[in-house]
């Protein structure tokens, strides 16, 4: 969402790009063209990585990240968006953009999609009957949600938007990423090719069946990075949450509480016991 335009430089904007979290992900199956169809509820947090769309100091683009996670540009997603949406306008101006990056990589966050869809954000403020989704289309699984931004059910390879979930906005919610990431592809292979699980009832409030889902994903993450397994246990532990799961092929696991204070004491003692591992307090928006 864009969150800021400077009066004093008119093109000069800031855009906000919140991380998902998979609350449940079910794997249904494996289609014939070896994709599978997936179940999964996205929600979206009050953190992520603002970026800041200024005038360039030349006539071309340029992008900074703060910090610089050492991927080479032509692999960066918010660079490739912004080639793809300037085939469509090529009117755009060249932006310097300024990622202050929150969140790490390998996490199951969603980072580099969210990333992805603020600059097809900027360039819709820009030129708003310009079909630019269209563009950068095929840049990952996440990229829909992230566009949308909803609490709401996604089903097929995360292309067909379902449900909306209304009722969990201002959930407190406690992230814990354990060093090393998650290779998704790796994830599917571990998979058990027997039939999936059914799906719960969605009617009625997600309290009462969210316990019932699952993250089909989680089993295989855990095998693949013990530490994952560790991070869960200590959320568990921690303050008493009312669900702990894995989001995403992981390896960033969260934990949902009624409140923040017992949120705000789990956090102190995660990163006590992990000081190492990534942490961060956030709500559902």
């Amino acid at each position: 969402m864009i969150t800021a335009v400077n009066a004093a430089e008119p093109a000069s904007v800031s855009v906000f790009a919140p991380a998902k979290l998979n609350l449940f992900l079910h794997v249904l199956g494996r289609r014939p063209d070896g994709y599978h169809d997936l179940e999964s509820l996205f929600v979206f947090l009050d953190v992520g990585d603002h970026l800041h769309f200024e005038p360039a100091d030349s006539a071309a683009a340029d992008l900074e990240l703060e910090p610089d996670p050492g991927i080479p540009r032509e692999q960066n997603l918010i660079w490739r968006a912004l080639e793809r949406v300037r085939t469509v306008e090529p009117r755009l101006p060249q932006p310097r953009i300024r990622v202050e990056k929150a969140l790490p990589l390998q996490a199951g966050l969603g980072g580099g999609s969210a990333d992805a869809a603020a600059v097809v954000h900027w360039a819709e403020g820009l030129f708003p009957g310009a079909d630019f989704r269209a563009a950068v289309a095929g840049f990952g699984a996440d990229l829909p949600p992230a566009m949308d931004q909803q609490a709401r059910v996604w089903r097929g390879t995360v292309d067909v938007p379902g449900d909306f979930v209304t009722d969990l906005a201002g959930t407190p919610v406690l992230l814990l990423k354990p060093v090393g990431g998650v290779s998704t592809a790796a994830c599917f292979q571990r998979l058990d090719p027997g039939a999936p699980a059914p799906s719960p009832d969605f009617s009625g409030s997600s309290r009462a069946w969210l316990p019932s889902t699952r993250n089909d994903l989680e089993a295989p993450a855990r095998d693949l990075n013990p530490a994952i397994g560790i991070g869960l246990d200590a959320l568990s532990e921690a303050g008493e949450p009312w669900l702990v799961r894995m989001t995403g092929s992981g390896s960033t696991c969260f934990a949902l509480y009624n409140e923040k204070g017992p949120r705000d004491a789990a956090l102190e003692a995660v990163q006590r016991r992990f000081p190492g591992w990534w942490t961060a307090a956030a709500a559902i928006l």
